[in-house]
């Protein structure tokens, strides 16, 4: 036999994937020369294509065993080793190829590779520097650089190295899948679609990208094409329980619980541990009314990813609702300004029940926080806590309670604002013998589904002509820019500047008639303060304001007007402007 031939036939074979011929050709070497440490590495090396991992390893180490002195035998078998989850016997391998062959740029961004799946991040990043010194067209390096920079937070730095990659193999579908991610992380959702098309048409059945490209699509708001993407990704995988879970969500936001509840529902068969599922069924079931299961599910929250890291670890034992007999017990808040004013409550439940509450909550509510009816004491965010015996998460207390839509306490005000306060700013806003209006149009931005929930000042504008009417701001943050770019610091009158915290955003608003708020912690306030309130909803809102209904149980002052169809904040802005000149005009009589 001419081995050198039958070698070159065999890599000819191997080259143009025809494995099996190549896998033939490798064997009849062997058989001929039982030692020959190449065709024996090739053989592991087709071995490792077809994944089968075990004769992989075996192969790749027998031709080590014949010539441990060849570098690729050893990078290959550490490659071998990070497929099957040995990464420290893959990173001992690469290590010993790179002692053979210390410039190997593709040797030492595997090694980076595996460093980082053992947690590894900063030995990591300095091999994968190292290879781009090396070879700064090395794509997989690049990618796994961004990949550090994205865990680490640093987002734009990612985002440089994905364009990188993708610059170097446009033909990589990890990067763009990966650029994707960074833009969506940048709040850039026109761009990661884009990068995750781009993504699919390297790979239809990228799964990642289709749950992804789903992800922003729905984000804004075209649900459809959504849940197209959900169902390419299931075609393609259809044992997948976080798209089936994602897929949930789209119906969930047109109000179509029943079908939102069927997706999550197979989400769990196929993976009962998958926290996002389970909250999202529980918002699901909230929505619904469904408040005895929901509350059970929504104990999953702190297993979701963007509450697993706010969970509070205490040596003190959470409450479990017996009798308190006199004990100190904190509550302490875990989400948003407007969940700690609508849970509050329950303070004087747990008052009741024998314990001594101190509430831990957000500084720019602390004032007003401790004059909340069976609160003994408040501490913000930050500050040293009190001794205390047990502690509670807030919205863990209606589970406790076992509230239900009948039994939400519902008795308003619960929140009341220093008296002198209250007359500052009644000073403040001067006299007036319209009706006075506070408005809020925006929510925090960084809120997940803000895109859907807040309208926008210009949505407001067709309010603004009705006679009889003062408009007060009561928008945070950005209000005062957003008025001066309309041309309307004439039109709207704006002392948010003077708000020190919330104590002084509840003075200002009992000076005023009525509120007109979208779902923001002001909504919240105007409720617990008992004032007028209309909220403005999305179709698919929260899952505190049900469903269909134009009330609240929480909040008995408040009217509830609801988005009729997605994203059509006109028609909504239409029934609130002729409801608000009926109650002008009967003012003004």
């Amino acid at each position: 036999m001419d081995i050198p031939k039958t070698l070159a036939a065999a890599l000819d074979h191997h080259n143009a994937g025809r494995l099996a011929d190549a896998d033939a050709l490798y064997r009849s070497i062997l058989d001929a020369e039982p030692e020959h440490a190449d065709a024996t590495h090739l053989l592991g090396v087709t071995a490792f294509q077809r994944g089968r991992l075990d004769d992989a390893g075996i192969m790749v180490r027998r031709a080590i065993a014949i010539d441990g002195g060849v570098a690729l035998y050893h990078a290959n078998l550490g490659r071998v080793c990070k497929a099957a989850d040995h990464p420290e016997q893959a990173a001992a391998a690469l290590r010993r190829a790179l002692e053979l062959e210390p410039a190997n740029a593709q040797t030492l961004s595997d090694l980076g590779g595996t460093l980082a799946d053992r947690g590894m991040w900063k030995d990591a990043v300095e091999c994968w520097r190292r290879a781009l010194d090396l070879d700064p067209e090395l794509s997989e390096a690049h990618y796994n650089f961004g990949l550090a920079m994205r865990e680490w937070g640093r987002t734009e730095e990612a985002a440089a190295s994905f364009h990188r990659a993708v610059a170097a193999n446009p033909g990589f579908a990890n990067a763009h899948l990966a650029l994707g991610l960074a833009h969506q992380d940048q709040g850039r959702l026109d761009e990661a679609a884009r990068c995750y098309r781009r993504a699919i048409e390297i790979d239809p059945g990228d799964v990642e990208a289709l749950t992804n490209l789903g992800n922003v699509l729905r984000a804004e708001g075209r649900l459809d094409e959504a849940v197209g993407a959900y169902r390419r990704a299931l075609t393609a995988a259809p044992e997948r329980a976080e798209v089936h879970s994602n897929l949930g969500v789209a119906p969930q936001e047109r109000g179509e619980l029943e079908a939102a509840l069927t997706s999550y529902d197979r989400a769990l068969e196929l993976n009962p541990e998958d926290a996002e599922a389970h909250r999202n069924r529980a918002q699901a079931l909230l929505l619904a009314g469904r408040f005895a299961e929901g509350w059970e599910e929504y104990e999953w929250r702190w297993k979701a990813r963007h509450l697993a890291a706010r969970q509070r670890h205490f040596a003190e034992p959470r409450w479990d609702g017996s009798d308190l007999d006199g004990q100190t017990i904190l509550v302490h808040a875990e989400q948003g300004y407007g969940d700690v004013i609508q849970f509050v409550r329950y303070a004087a439940m747990v008052a009741a029940r024998g314990g001594r509450v101190v509430l831990e909550c957000p500084m720019p509510l602390s004032e007003l926080m401790t004059g909340a009816p069976g609160v003994e004491k408040v501490v913000a965010i930050g500050a040293p806590l009190p001794p205390f015996d047990i502690q509670v998460p807030l919205l863990g207390l209606p589970r406790l309670f076992e509230t239900t839509a009948d039994t939400i306490p519902g008795d308003v005000p619960y929140l009341t604002p220093d008296a002198a306060a209250v007359e500052k700013w009644r000073a403040v806003m001067g006299p007036s013998d319209d009706h006075r209006v506070g408005i809020v149009w925006q929510g925090n931005p960084r809120h997940r589904g803000d895109r859907l929930r807040s309208p926008g000042l210009k949505s407001l504008r067709s309010l603004f002509d009705t006679p009889g009417i003062d408009f007060y701001s009561l928008q945070k943050d950005d209000g005062a820019r957003q008025l001066a770019e309309l041309g309307l610091t004439d039109v709207v009158r704006d002392h948010t500047a003077d708000f020190a915290d919330f104590s002084d955003t509840a003075a200002a608003i009992l000076n005023l008639d009525l509120i007109i708020a979208c779902d923001t912690a002001v909504a919240h306030l105007a409720g617990a303060l008992a004032r007028p309130t209309w909220l403005l909803l999305p179709l698919a809102a929260e899952w505190r304001w049900l469903t269909e209904r134009d009330d609240s149980p929480w909040y008995p002052t408040a009217r509830l007007f609801r988005q009729r169809r997605l994203g059509d904040w006109d028609e909504v802005m239409a029934r609130v402007g002729a409801a608000l000149k009926r109650q002008a005009a009967r003012l003004g009589g």
